[in-house]
């Protein structure tokens, strides 16, 4: 009896794997599975992320896709976790997402990065774009967008009629929108009147803001960039540029960003804004030295 309840039961057995062989029913056409794109970049705190996984041909039947995870300097369940590493994709659906979730470990640190490939695939065939290269961008290091807002700009100006007179005055910041070649490095302020104590001419200033962060010092930098037009009136126009109080040569006007006040403090140098027309410098307007900037809100 007992011998004959052991071959019952392996029997079952083989019969429901047999059924659910079947069940699969494994598509037996001319298909083919690509990942929809080669790279892409997520931020440190995006959380969950899909990468499209796009069949294309013939599509009757289960695809089954299996992949492989292939870290640089990214490490699977530190860095980012996977739930899953198969898909099945039922017949006729074009489209399936292959998931990841992102790890914000709140510290600052290099991007990094890992693969992620098709790595066998039953039911159809593998296409050429079987491998995804995905960077995760450090967002702790970065302060960029939490610059925008309105900020006060302060120091000491001189101009044609008054020399050495204290001025502050409200400028807006804009971020530069995601995905743009300005964002993370520019950003523009606009502010009317301020830096000029002559007040003698209604300026409108849109001017940009460089930004750098040294991931080896851990310090941020906002620089005005010179030598552009940022403001105009009637055939006059003002650009900025640096006056050494020290002998160097740089052209950059300077400053460094303290996360805990929100504030700017720039270098010991002038800020200084000419006047021109048709392109030609024509007076230095104003003269600017002891610049902050201040965040507010």
């Amino acid at each position: 009896m007992n011998y004959l309840k052991i071959y019952t039961l392996f029997l079952c057995a083989v019969l429901i794997a047999a059924c659910s062989d079947d069940e699969e029913q494994f598509n037996s056409g001319a298909a083919t599975v690509n990942l929809q794109e080669t790279a892409m970049t997520v931020k440190e705190s995006a959380g969950l992320c899909t990468v499209p996984v796009v069949v294309t041909g013939e599509h009757t039947g289960t695809i089954r896709v299996t992949f492989e995870l292939k870290d640089h300097n990214a490490k699977e369940d530190e860095n980012y976790i996977v739930t899953t590493k198969t898909l099945l994709i039922p017949a006729g659906q074009e489209t399936m997402n292959f998931e990841f979730k992102t790890v914000d470990d709140k510290l600052v640190n290099d991007d990094r990065s890992f693969d992620v490939e098709i790595a066998d695939v039953k039911g159809a065939s593998i296409g050429e774009n079987k491998r995804l290269t995905v960077t995760i961008k450090d967002n702790d290091s970065s302060f960029y967008e939490t610059l925008s807002g309105t900020w006060v700009f302060t120091g000491t100006a001189s101009a044609t009629n008054v020399s050495n007179v204290p001025v502050g005055f409200s400028a807006r910041v804009n971020t530069a929108e995601e995905g743009t070649e300005a964002y993370e490095h520019y950003l523009v302020c606009l502010n009317k009147n301020g830096f000029d104590p002559d007040n003698d001419i209604e300026w409108e200033f849109s001017w940009r803001l460089h930004y750098e962060y040294d991931s080896e010092a851990q310090k941020t930098y906002l620089s005005i960039v010179p030598g552009e037009d940022v403001a105009s009136y009637g055939p006059y126009t003002i650009r900025f540029r640096r006056l050494a109080l020290d002998g160097s040569t740089s052209d950059v006007y300077r400053g460094e960003y303290d996360a805990e006040t929100k504030t700017v403090t720039f270098e010991n140098a002038n800020l200084i804004g000419d006047m021109y027309k048709d392109g030609l410098i024509q007076i230095q307007k104003f003269r600017l030295f002891g610049c902050k900037m201040e965040h507010i809100r």
